[in-house]
């Protein structure tokens, strides 16, 4: 579920713009973060964007919730994939009511 989670995204998304994604996340009762902070339930993680000349390529959002992670902050990646099918799951249980 998406409701009463904290969101962020990084990296490009490819199903949808990332103003797209927050409204969703809004639509379905989440709140966005523009950075990843102890409050983040979820990070959303896009394609990133290659760049040769680094050995790391994760994002600085993503090593960041990786260190909240270690640090037991209850904080979730997921793929842009998963991300979908949460949010279609929550749709479809809406729609059941």
């Amino acid at each position: 579920m998406i409701r009463n989670k904290t969101v962020v995204f990084t990296g490009t998304l490819s199903s949808m713009t990332r103003k797209q994604a927050q409204t969703l996340v809004r639509s379905l009762g989440g709140q966005i973060q523009y950075g990843v902070s102890k409050k983040t339930t979820i990070l959303v993680i896009g394609r990133s964007n290659f760049n040769l000349f680094e050995q790391d390529h994760r994002s600085l959002k993503l090593k960041y919730a990786e260190e909240l992670q270690d640090k037991g902050v209850p904080l979730k990646k997921m793929g842009e994939e998963e991300f979908i099918k949460l949010a279609i799951a929550q749709l479809q249980s809406k729609l059941n009511e």
